[in-house]
């Protein structure tokens, strides 16, 4: 892959950024960046960027924190440059105050083990340094820095961990230990992605979805939802689950009442809109003008699902996955377990480029039904649950053991 850039193309991504900001952004009100001082801020990181002389690192760094500016989850630019890395061989998550590895392919090292040091550095270091690059809630933040950022993002470590690292963690007895990981060596082939759904007793089935980026996540899931029909109470897992493509059939599927949809809102650049005040068909909101959709009622399957639904989130909860919960949500057809989710949906506009670079601007604001603000907050869970360091030693699912014993509370 081409290493550099020519001025030619810096400028042009740069022109192009700038214009879908202005045109399509809908996200000005949670911004950390001011509106009104975009053109000043743009100008400096666009000088910033010309005077990398076209290497492609720097520059996408430059614009990767430029777009977490604007403080929006599906507003990121992307670099395969930087992003084209080897796996780090584990997953980090802030649990009880301390960053506590979830999954682990290296050597020694399991759930629930403490990360004291990477690299000679405190992990907290990293975080700090890495923080401009995050965008979010709180805990949206700290997935994207150690985990998977939605469907498509690795987590910042990767990037900015060279390929041969240094580990220290300590272990369930507190006993300190260290560990050279050579990221460049093979790895074993992951297991496929699939959805997966299973009999927990003769009454309860669970289906997990692990993503909604493909189709056949979410055909392989009503699927499953047919073969459970029978089931007095269904689970579905959506913790992880990074979003991709809403899947309307499979809500549809699992409902037994009316439920609504967001409330929309995309911005209004029209000169004529933007200089007015709104029209019976605009509303004012911080940044200027929006066209605002009011949630229609939908029909539930006449066929679908009729026992007792309860769905998992975390704070990996993302995008579609969030799609899909919020609906059950709004009308309370489903108990939804777990921790908050990650706070960001919507569809962006997308740009691509030649050589693989790419941004997103979110191009449309989501609210709850009632007008109540979702993104830059996630959705609340009915029952909050969050795993503890012990639990993930035990092998312990505490949130999916809660599920259940809902279930068969009723």
């Amino acid at each position: 892959m081409e290493a550099r850039l020519s001025v030619d193309e810096q400028c042009f991504v740069l022109a192009q950024i700038y214009q879908a900001i202005l045109r399509y952004f809908a996200h000005w009100e949670s911004s950390l960046l001011p509106e009104g001082d975009l053109e000043r801020a743009f100008r400096e990181v666009a000088r910033e960027a010309l005077a990398c002389q076209g290497d492609r690192r720097r520059f996408g760094l430059l614009l990767m924190a430029f777009m977490a500016r604007l403080n929006n989850g599906h507003t990121r630019y992307r670099e395969p440059v930087l992003e084209e890395r080897p796996p780090l061989g584990m997953t980090l998550r802030l649990i009880e105050g301390r960053w506590t590895v979830t999954r682990s392919g290296l050597p020694g090292v399991g759930p629930g083990d403490l990360v004291q040091g990477l690299e000679g550095r405190p992990v907290e270091d990293w975080y700090r340094e890495l923080y401009p690059y995050t965008a979010g809630t709180a805990h949206a933040r700290t997935v994207q820095f150690a985990e998977a950022w939605g469907a498509l993002f690795g987590p910042l470590l990767g990037i900015f961990m060279p390929d041969r690292y240094s580990l220290t963690w300590e272990d369930a007895r507190g006993q300190a230990h260290a560990l050279a990981v050579d990221r460049s060596a093979p790895a074993p082939d992951p297991a496929p992605v699939r959805t997966e759904g299973r009999w927990l007793d003769d009454d309860i089935a669970y289906i997990r979805v692990p993503s909604f980026l493909q189709p056949e996540f979410e055909a392989q899931a009503l699927a499953y939802v047919r073969d459970f029909a029978r089931a007095g109470a269904l689970i579905v897992d959506v913790r992880g689950n990074g979003g991709g493509n809403t899947p309307a059939r499979l809500i549809r599927g699992l409902m037994d009442r009316p439920y609504r949809w967001w409330r929309e809102a995309v911005a209004v650049s029209a000169p004529l809109l933007a200089g007015r005040s709104p029209s019976p068909q605009g509303a004012a909101f911080a940044g200027g003008p929006q066209l605002v959709w009011a949630p229609g009622v939908s029909q539930p399957d006449e066929e679908g699902y009729q026992g007792r639904l309860l769905i998992l989130v975390d704070r990996a909860t993302w995008s579609a996955a969030e799609d899909f919960t919020m609906p059950f949500k709004d009308n309370g057809r489903a108990t939804i377990v777990g921790e908050t989710t990650g706070g960001s949906s919507g569809q962006p506009y997308i740009c691509s480029f030649e050589q693989g670079m790419a941004f997103a601007v979110g191009a449309k604001r989501l609210y709850l039904p009632d007008g109540t603000a979702f993104e830059g907050l996630g959705l609340t869970p009915d029952i909050a649950i969050s795993p503890t360091r012990d639990d993930l030693y035990a092998g312990r699912d505490v949130i999916l053991k809660e599920a259940i014993r809902i279930a068969r509370s009723a």
